[in-house]
């Protein structure tokens, strides 16, 4: 295989010099490729420095054992490796050990162990990578268990373990109730708090981390008055950015790796060169590593940056990933090299993801004059071959993706009468591949797996109708005010129609070029989208748009519970 390789050995230091200042929840292959970038970057640079910023995962998944088995036969350090390419036999590869990561404790094994550890002075930050749903998941009978032996002391004791030591439920404990459990002892010893950094893809995710904490706190019968008030006072809620695609470790990427370095490891993690993290500086005693010194933005506000990320970058991978499966391609970087889905794609970034930073009156100008710049660089991203992130993967809680980082565009876009064609697209092709996937008998992978698939059982006879699209639509779990939008819903079904009619690369193909019928999305534009024709055209005069600007041609089981992330 052709490309060259390059290597960063690990740093030369002793390991026991390195101590825990940091706790992270979520020990996937993003927060390794990521967060421990950086922080191992820093330790490189200044050890003494950096030394005492090293991490300490927590797992409370079961499947979580796998990670921390792995890291612990590999005395916890693990390749990060970095690869890039648009020919998969030509692929410039650059490998990095990382030792940033001390260890890794259990929360179903000794979630005592796990309390004692975010209550230790040493811990300064407990950052989390778990999802969107791992925000709305509600405390349960271990947590509260856990609270009142936080509050009683008990959990002081370092003898104390699991199983035989404290009530079983505690093994069941949920990340923010660890959090809260921790917090609460240390407010007992009048200990100052850590701040709490979420590293999710969650707009304004430091607040999404506040309302957390704080309401889980004014929920629980554990929490007084005075530490709900300390909680909401004294801890710290960073809003962080966060980008660098990590795909999932396949056993072709492992035995890659060791034909072309001599790595033996069972577990590296795969990525892009490319990383960026935007972090608010907002700490509790301003104490946290000097990330700046790698890279790394530190601002007083992230939410321009992070609103340029999500929604050019994160809505358009959901786009992706149906346009691309209804095409019947496998991988990102496929789809996004596809003669009609790229110039879709850059019509839908352009006219109307970027034209609603451009009406945020927000945003700054520094930021608006690269925006072009920055389509190209997602678009770049996305054809890395090397990546080999598949579509499937993107497509995974698309509900979620959608409610938390699409519809606000759309409504934006709505309210000032613009263009939504694109997003309707959007919408009827994960509609037709939510349909398809029933159709064949295949799980939905999203944590909201009952409500996006009923509408498809209800009308998996339904050849060429459109029950199932009106029911899907109306679930305003989802799509919120849309389910209600005449204009919004007409919009979507008339993109549903098309694909179903004129197929895929024809309803791109109008998509592209704004033509076949109007699909603005407004009421008022609603009556007369309904005198045009259905959408299936032929490219002749009768279908072309009154004007055509040049740039516009280039060619697991559903959860339970959930508690609100608005609460």
């Amino acid at each position: 295989m052709a490309g060259t390789v390059t290597r960063t050995e690990a740093v030369a230091c002793d390991r026991g010099a390195l101590s825990t200042g940091i706790v992270h929840f979520g020990v996937g292959g993003f927060h390794r490729s990521h967060q421990q970038a950086y922080t191992d970057d820093l330790l490189r640079q200044d050890f003494d420095a950096a030394k005492d910023w090293c991490y300490t995962g927590v797992g409370v998944l079961e499947w979580d054992a796998k990670m921390r088995d792995y890291l612990k036969n590999n005395d916890w350090r693990y390749p990060i490796v970095a690869r890039e390419g648009t020919d998969v036999d030509a692929m410039d590869m650059h490998v990095q050990e990382v030792v940033t990561l001390r260890d890794m404790l259990l929360s179903f094994e000794d979630p005592a162990a796990v309390v004692r550890l975010l209550a230790a002075p040493s811990t300064k930050i407990v950052s989390l990578t778990i999802t969107e749903y791992g925000y709305r998941v509600p405390l349960n009978e271990g947590d509260h268990k856990l609270l009142e032996l936080a509050n009683q002391g008990v959990l002081d004791d370092p003898e104390l373990s699991m199983p035989e030591s404290i009530d079983a439920a505690c093994a069941k404990a949920t990340v923010f109730g660890l959090i809260l459990a921790a917090l609460a002892a240390r407010h007992r010893l009048g200990r100052r708090p850590f701040t709490v950094m979420s590293c999710d893809n969650l707009p304004h995710n430091g607040e999404v981390a506040k309302k957390r904490v704080i309401s889980a706190a004014r929920d629980a019968p554990e929490c007084d008055d005075a530490l709900c008030a300390w909680l909401e006072e004294e801890v710290r809620y960073p809003s962080t950015m966060v980008d660098r695609i990590t795909p999932a470790t396949s056993p072709q990427d492992i035995a890659d790796l060791k034909e072309r370095t001599g790595i033996d490891d069972a577990w590296p993690v795969m990525c892009e060169p490319y990383k960026h993290w935007v972090i608010e500086d907002d700490f509790v005693d301003g104490q946290r590593p000097a990330w700046e010194r790698v890279g790394a933005l530190l601002v007083p506000d992230v939410r321009p940056h992070e609103l340029m990320k999500v929604r050019l970058l994160n809505v358009t991978h959901s786009a992706i990933c149906y346009v691309g499966s209804l095409a019947g391609l496998t991988h990102v970087h496929e789809a996004v090299t596809h003669k009609m889905i790229k110039p879709f794609l850059r019509r839908l970034m352009t006219k109307e993801i970027a034209a609603s930073l451009v009406a945020d009156p927000t945003m700054p100008g520094e930021l608006l004059a690269v925006l072009d710049e920055y389509v190209d660089l997602v678009l770049s991203r996305f054809e890395n071959v090397a990546v080999k992130d598949t579509l499937d993967r993107v497509a995974m809680d698309g509900s979620e993706k959608f409610r938390v980082q699409g519809r606000d565009v759309i409504m934006e876009r709505l309210a000032r009468e613009g263009t939504v064609r694109g997003f309707a697209l959007y919408v009827a092709s994960w509609a037709h591949f939510l349909r398809s996937k029933v159709r064949a008998g295949e799980k939905i992978k999203d944590a909201s797996a009952g409500l996006v698939t009923a509408p498809w059982e209800m009308d998996k006879e339904n050849m060429g109708g459109t029950a199932g699209l009106e029911a899907f639509l109306d679930i305003e779990e989802i799509f919120g005010v849309l389910a209600r939008h005449e204009g919004w819903r007409e919009a979507v079904k008339r993109e549903f129609l098309d694909i179903d009619q004129a197929g895929l690369e024809a309803t791109l193909l109008g998509a592209i070029f704004g033509v076949g019928h109007n699909s603005n999305a407004d009421l008022s534009s609603l009556e007369r989208a309904r005198e045009r024709a259905s959408g299936t055209f032929a490219l002749d005069e009768m279908c072309v748009a009154d004007t055509i600007e040049t740039d516009e041609w280039r060619a697991d089981d559903e959860a339970a519970v959930f508690v609100s992330l608005e609460a």
